[in-house]
């Protein structure tokens, strides 16, 4: 078997392994990721803080109309009792009454934009509620999809790793060097094929007799252009 057929499958079980340990890597930061989990939960938490002060805030209006009606109908007990004579304190009673009847308009004014910012924010948290359901449900359909490739690619990545140390085992550690050294210089490629007489990765033309060393001997040929060692096959 040729050199340059060994270092070719070497070549071509460190792509299958390069790609499959990036995946890996996509996976692991994929399941670490929580930003769309993390913001749901934010929102919703707002939502719930939201609800909470306006419905305290309604609840303070509604105790502040039920006590300025009490005192209401205080004054209008003593104004109409017939026990206070003095005209001055009947016409007191009576502007009392006026202005707090007036209050009480402000307040169930301000009641009632409360109650719709209530149910403005009862509405947001149950869609913030919702949302959150949703996302928390369709990260857990994701990652067990994603916990099961992530198994299946471990047993990939293993059976090639037990392949390269097969084929390594016949290449000279001189041309293991060599390829490593392409392999560092040219983005994880040392070696090309050669398609219709052309290097596959950068296009140069091969000459008649590199064909002819690559097809005939175990010398290792290179791409003139690109510097990688080229296999015909």
């Amino acid at each position: 078997m040729s050199e340059s057929l060994n270092l070719f499958r070497l070549q071509k079980l460190d792509t299958e392994i390069d790609q499959t340990k990036a995946r890996l890597n996509e996976i692991e930061r994929a399941l670490s990721d929580d930003r769309r989990l993390t913001s749901a939960k934010k929102k919703y938490e707002k939502a719930q803080q939201v609800t909470k002060d306006v419905r305290i805030n309604l609840r303070q209006i509604e105790d502040k109309v039920e006590a300025q009606r009490i005192k209401r109908k205080t004054t209008q007990a003593s104004l109409f009792s017939g026990k206070i004579k003095n005209p001055k304190e009947l016409q007191d009673l009576q502007m009392e009454s006026e202005a707090l009847q007036r209050y009480i308009l402000q307040l169930e004014d301000e009641q009632l934009e409360t109650m719709i910012a209530f149910e403005s924010a009862e509405e947001n948290l149950t869609a913030a509620e919702q949302n959150l359901k949703q996302i928390n449900g369709l990260i857990i359909e994701e990652n067990a999809a994603l916990v099961g490739e992530k198994t299946k690619l471990k047993e990939d990545l293993s059976k090639l790793l037990r392949e390269r140390d097969a084929v390594i085992q016949a290449i000279p550690h001189k041309n293991q060097a060599l390829y490593n050294l392409l392999r560092e210089r040219n983005r994880g490629v040392a070696v090309t094929n050669v398609s219709d007489g052309d290097c596959s990765i950068c296009g140069q033309a091969i000459t008649p007799g590199d064909l002819q060393a690559i097809r005939g001997s175990n010398t290792l040929v290179f791409c003139p252009s690109c510097g990688r060692i080229l296999y015909e096959g």
